[in-house]
């Protein structure tokens, strides 16, 4: 019990000391984004590659906490757009939605110096502002008529590398991969959810440094 509770007080004590030395700041970041759907039928057949992608964008702002031992937390929110298509039985669908999204979670950082490289983990959770289902030449409303579920959450892995121009100013470029782990899918016996790839370039503003 005694082991225990040493271990505990000296990672304490680490976490503390990684903590001491630290800088916040701003960020700004747009991202390019390839997303889709993953999709179960009510017989269980897995149609992921039935739905073809669509090229989109997000943009975000958000707030970036770094310890002098690389310790990352990073919380942002935005906008992001998501949707897929596909052609079933000679009938043209397509989905596009567009998501307002929170997102949290820690990350660390190698530093090395004026170039940094880092890995980010973040939970999100995401909700429908408008959504548009075209079958053929038809629009369907799906914020309206409940086509797919408002809510979305998940987890998006972001590695990346940070450019160091300044004390007060930073650039990074990471690529992410977006994990929806809920099922927008109304209908019982069918699961659908999203899931992106996606390059994102941005600029992190210094606010505070504290020693």
């Amino acid at each position: 019990m005694k082991k225990i509770k040493l271990v505990f007080l000296l990672a304490c004590m680490m976490t503390y000391a990684s903590l001491v030395k630290a800088q916040s700041g701003l960020t700004l970041e747009v991202s390019q984004l390839y997303a889709s759907f993953k999709y179960i039928d009510s017989q269980g057949t897995k149609l992921n590659s039935e739905y073809s992608g669509l090229f989109t964008g997000a943009y975000g702002i958000g707030y970036r906490y770094v310890s002098d031992g690389g310790f990352i937390l990073r919380s942002s929110i935005g906008l992001r757009n998501a949707g897929a298509t596909l052609v079933y039985d000679d009938m043209n669908y397509s989905w596009k939605l567009q998501y307002t999204d929170i997102k949290l979670g820690p990350g660390y950082m190698y530093k090395l110096g004026r170039i940094n490289p880092y890995l980010n983990v973040s939970g999100y959770y995401a909700y429908m502002l408008r959504g548009i289902q075209t079958l053929n030449n038809e629009d369907f409303n799906i914020t309206e008529s409940g086509l797919l579920n408002k809510a979305d959450f998940g987890v998006i892995f972001s590695p990346g590398v940070e450019f160091k121009l300044s004390d007060l100013i930073s650039s990074y470029v990471e690529f992410n991969y977006l994990w929806g782990l809920k099922n927008i899918e109304p209908d019982e016996g069918q699961k659908a959810s999203n899931f992106a790839y996606s390059a994102s370039l941005g600029l992190s503003f210094t606010i505070t440094k504290t020693k």
